[in-house]
């Protein structure tokens, strides 16, 4: 059969007839400022409701802030710089986003330093790897990052895991749960409203779901990873063990438990300047191309790239 000729999208792999036409639209946003401050105080919020705060982004709404302290323009900074170095699209943050609200009730977290940043790499991590056969290892990370450590970028993957409980999958609902509101900071709110007449008249539809759009913000410096960097340890974990200097996670309860809950602790270290040289390094890594995969088993899911 030749699939040449077959009509299907970029991103999926699948006739575009099978989308809602709202899922398509937010496949072709760009990762513009307002985009990316949303995703900044969807996490915000995601942190705030952890460790039992009102939400500081609560008086305006998602990606229309004014003003934010000096511990949360440092996370925005830190957004811009993983999502254009690590060249995340928007289809692999629509994921992340859905696993956020997915871990949000079964997160606990004791401190707020770096608690933003490890919420939001961990989801975009686990997104970009569950809907590419091929893509960034863990030292890729860490350099996009520019502050945590590979030791640190693992241990932030397995904490997300255990608190998603290893449950993956979204649908085609997970992903527009985001629509109104980013197609209204991304589009403009009479697009956003026009789009949302077809949300529900296609939302039993579902596919696999990949784009190739590039991020449209270049990254902003940051200090560089070290490969040492953590925080104090604990003397009770189930991580794998670590030097001291490196902060394990701590104990989670099991998977029968009616609410899981997991503790997020930050890394200590911090090296200053961002160099051209570490930068070299980032290039001399094999960075792998995207491959985009099809599962015929998840057909009823969509699973963005």
């Amino acid at each position: 059969m030749d699939f040449s000729r077959s009509p299907v999208h970029e991103a999926s792999l699948v006739d575009p007839a099978l989308h809602s036409p709202a899922l398509l639209e937010l496949l072709e946003i760009k990762l513009t400022r307002p985009v990316i401050d949303y995703v900044v105080d969807t996490v915000i919020e995601t942190v705030d409701y952890a460790m039992g705060h009102p939400s500081t982004s609560a008086p305006a709404p998602r990606g229309r802030r004014a003003a934010r302290t000096p511990l949360h323009q440092k996370f925005a900074t830190f957004v811009s710089t993983v999502l254009a170095r690590a060249e995340v699209t928007p289809a692999t943050l629509l994921i992340a986003l859905a696993y956020i609200d997915r871990a949000k009730p079964h997160l606990h977290i004791a401190l707020a330093e770096w608690a933003c940043e490890r919420v939001f790499l961990g989801a975009v991590m686990l997104a970009s790897k569950y809907a590419n056969d091929s893509t960034l290892k863990n030292v890729h990370w860490a350099l996009c990052t520019g502050v945590f450590g590979k030791r640190d970028v693992g241990r932030i993957e397995r904490e997300l895991l255990d608190v998603l409980d290893f449950e993956l999958g979204v649908s085609e609902a997970d992903l527009l749960a985001h629509h109104d509101q980013l197609a209204a900071v991304a589009l403009g709110r009479e697009q956003a409203t026009l789009s949302h007449t077809h949300v529900h008249r296609h939302h039993h539809r579902s596919t696999h779901t990949h784009t190739h759009t590039p991020d449209s913000l270049s990254p902003p410096s940051l200090s560089p990873a070290s490969s040492s960097s953590g925080s104090s340890a604990s003397s009770t974990s189930f991580s794998p063990q670590t030097p001291a200097h490196h902060a394990p996670a701590l104990p989670t309860q099991g998977k029968g438990s009616p609410e899981r809950k997991h503790a997020l602790q930050s890394p200590g270290a911090r090296v200053a300047g961002f160099t051209q040289t570490t930068l070299d390094l980032l290039r001399a890594f094999p960075v792998p191309a995207p491959v985009h995969h099809h599962h015929p088993h998840l057909h009823q899911q969509a699973i963005m790239a």
